[in-house]
Formats: structure tokens, C-alpha cells, sequence
């Protein structure tokens, strides 16, 4: 299984609504795409974080089945702009040595297919995340 986590700090300046709607969009998305097999979304405890998102995927197909949904993007769109902090992993029960790597190529090709979303996450204040150069 690999766990795809999304960990953000909303901009001071979102309203509720805008809050409440990219929560509701990260639902429609565990809710909508068939690659995941659970997921969560809620309030963030125990870290420098509002708000997280995990999602429960079987395996490299599935990630990459999320990573381009049409409702991950969605979310980005939505979102993105109103991020202050984004924090973005991946975790696994996988012994694969190579994990890492197809994990970080996995996000990379994503990012490649969608510059216009690289350009969005490159955009937030402070972003951390998989398949980013540093």
C-alpha cells in the first residue's frame, strides 16, 4: 500500500466557505477515484499544520491514477492559490530499494504533464513535496 498525505496551512485570508471547499473537494476525491481505498480528511494534530489528507492506494498504478485525476486537479485548482504552507509525502509497507525513486518519477511525470500546476505548487510560500528538485 502507499499512503499519499497532503498536510497544508490555509492563507489568513480564505474565508470558511473557501476552507470548507477544499475540504469538500479532497472528499470528492477519495470519494470519486477508483485507485483509492480509503482516505481521511480533517484537522491536522500535532503539527505546524490545519489541515490533512491521506489516501490509501495499492500501488504505483494507483498513485499515478490519483496524482492525474481529474479531480485531483480539481483540488489544485481550487486550492493551491490559497495555500500558505503544503507539505506532500508518500508512505509505504513496500520494501521495494527503488520505491523512492518511481515515487518521486511517478510525481515528476505528473508535474511534467500538468506545467501549469508545477508552476501553482512552485507558487506556494512554503512547499515541501515528492517529485520537487530542491
Amino acid at each position: 500500500m502507499i499512503y499519499h498525505v497532503n498536510r497544508v496551512t490555509i492563507k489568513a485570508v480564505a474565508t470558511p466557505e473557501q476552507i470548507e471547499a477544499i475540504l469538500e473537494s479532497w472528499r470528492n476525491q477519495g470519494r470519486t477515484i477508483p485507485a483509492v481505498k480509503s482516505f481521511i480528511v480533517g484537522r491536522d494534530h500535532g503539527g505546524d499544520y490545519e489541515y490533512s489528507a491521506a489516501f490509501a492506494v495499492e500501488d504505483l498504478d494507483g498513485l499515478f491514477e490519483y496524482l492525474t485525476h481529474s479531480t485531483t486537479y480539481e483540488t489544485d485548482h481550487l486550492g493551491l492559490d490559497l495555500a500558505e504552507r503544503l507539505d506532500i509525502f508518500d508512505i509505504s509497507d513496500d520494501d521495494d530499494p527503488e520505491l523512492n525513486l518511481k515515487i518521486q518519477d511517478l510525481h515528476r511525470r505528473r508535474n511534467e504533464l500538468n506545467p501549469e500546476i508545477a508552476d501553482m505548487l512552485a507558487a506556494v510560500p512554503a512547499y515541501r513535496g515528492a517529485g520537487v528538485d530542491d
